[in-house]
């Protein structure tokens, strides 16, 4: 699973810190970027619940994530030989559609077998932020010299591998659920309850205003690679700002794991936030290339703990083998139906004012957000196995 989050995250490292400039090196506005994002956004709202609620109901749902990553490595292909917005988001659509699922599967599929080898989630997961600092700067080297397509490619060939390595995972993985020992097995819930279990938990309808408040302020930070040409930064200057942040990301999220265990994850969250508002101040303050560089290694110890601790406060309070279902509905539905609003948004303030603002926009969501988990959630139990972070006790 390790080998599985490095190739992964090798792919995405090789094209998303570049994917904006392709946009507009298509000559689309920032108005249509947004919308880009908001159709992907509908689509994967859409299917994300679905897709989660069949990782926890069947048998081996590694394989949908291996159709899902055939799916994808196709669609990126079509998406790279257009250029018109038209056929771009007819694409997008469709792909949304089947990968919305990818990373809620991968987190549980990740949660499970940490949970059988009683190690953390963020001993795994880091092995993805190893994969994106090795990626994004030989990617925009890779740039720099041939064409922005040629970051597809690396994508496509990063999630075959992935496809592969999957096969040699063995065996079924347990779901990461509350211990036998406290409740029993759960009945395949529809997700009209899962979403009535979750309206009725306190901390869980805290994390989710506090999220929204902060995917709303964190939205523009998409256009971040045409900040730094704005600022100057050629292409492979990009992929080692991205690079940086990647490698802090590495020995926080191992961190982030032996905290939480002596801790709770309400506490490593807080962390997170905190540490994300120090980066954007920094950006706020004095915007320019060595401030992006300083920036994105905080950003990469903020993220290693806000991360590892969303997903382990989410298992902790997910209906009984509901996890990946809860998952696809904070990480994709919900947040796809905030970008709904927040992209075609970001995208009009780019296209007025630039994108310092939405960086001023990005401090203020993480600043409310943080305010509200502090004084909103109270965490009173701690971890019930220390040796096993990522198991899911219950409140």
């Amino acid at each position: 699973m390790r080998l599985y989050y490095l190739l992964i995250y090798c792919g995405s490292g090789s094209i998303n810190p570049f994917i904006t400039l392709f946009y507009i090196n298509r000559h689309l506005s920032g108005t249509e970027i947004g919308f880009l994002g908001t159709i992907g956004a509908l689509s994967g709202l859409i299917s994300a619940p679905f897709w989660g609620h069949l990782n926890d109901t069947i048998r081996r749902p590694r394989r949908i994530l291996q159709m899902a990553l055939c799916f994808t490595s196709l669609a990126y292909y079509f998406l790279s030989q257009q250029t018109l917005f038209i056929g771009m988001a007819v694409i997008i659509a469709f792909n949304s559609l089947i990968t919305s699922g990818i990373d809620p599967l991968m987190s549980s599929q990740a949660i499970g077998i940490a949970g059988e080898s009683g190690s953390g989630f963020g001993g795994i997961r880091m092995w993805g932020s190893l994969g994106w600092a090795i990626a994004a700067p030989i990617s925009g080297w890779i740039i720099q010299k041939t064409s922005l397509v040629s970051a597809f490619y690396e994508y496509i060939t990063f999630m075959m591998l992935g496809v592969l390595v999957l096969f040699l995972i063995k065996g079924t993985i347990k779901k990461p659920s509350i211990p036998q020992n406290l409740i029993p097995p759960a009945a395949k819930l529809p997700i009209r309850v899962v979403l009535k279990e979750i309206m009725g938990n306190r901390e869980l309808m805290t994390l989710l205003l506090a999220s929204v408040i902060l995917w709303v302020g964190t939205n523009g930070t998409k256009f971040e690679s045409v900040y730094l040409q704005q600022l100057g930064a050629k292409d492979s200057v990009i992929g080692w700002v991205n690079t940086v942040g990647a490698v802090f990301e590495v020995p926080s999220m191992y961190f982030a794991d032996r905290v939480m265990r002596r801790k709770n994850p309400t506490f490593t969250l807080r962390i997170g936030y905190l540490i994300y508002i120090l980066g954007f101040t920094i950006i706020v303050v004095y915007p320019s290339v060595p401030s992006f560089l300083i920036y994105r290694a905080i950003g990469g110890m903020g993220l290693g703990f806000y991360l590892i601790s969303f997903t382990n406060f989410i298992a902790r309070r997910a209906p009984a083998q509901q996890t990946a279902t809860v998952l696809a509905l904070y990480s994709v539905t919900f947040a796809g139906i905030i970008n709904l609003l927040a992209s075609p948004l970001s995208g009009k303030v780019f296209d007025l004012v630039g994108p310092h603002w939405l960086y001023v926009m990005a401090l203020a969501g993480y600043s409310i957000a943080f305010l509200f988990v502090f004084f909103l959630v109270k965490e009173k139990t701690t971890l019930s196995d220390k040796s096993n972070p990522t198991q899911s006790v219950g409140t």
